[in-house]
């Protein structure tokens, strides 16, 4: 395409210019809107990641009842063993 003269290149110019300017505001708002989405995320995860602490330390808690559980289970498995071989004798005598 020729220019025929120097007003149609300098117009060409000017919409160059103005097509340069409102790509560089759609760049700077979609970086935005990015921003604020990475932000949100972010957030999110750390909200995440907080309540899966909160979850770890409760499963932690529980783990640690049912061992001790288990502990007393063992031991009062033990004792009525040990109540069942004395009253065996008793009853045997």
């Amino acid at each position: 395409m020729a220019f025929e003269n120097f007003p149609e290149v300098w117009a060409a110019l000017g919409r160059l210019y103005e097509s340069i300017v409102e790509m560089q505001k759609q760049q700077a708002q979609a970086a935005a809107r990015f921003d604020a989405k990475f932000d949100a995320m972010s957030e999110r995860i750390d909200r995440l990641a907080s309540s899966v602490e909160t979850l770890t330390e409760r499963v932690d808690r529980v783990v640690s009842t049912v061992a001790t559980l288990a502990g007393t289970v063992g031991q009062m498995a033990t004792m009525i063993d040990s109540h069942e071989r004395r009253l065996e004798r008793l009853e045997g005598q």
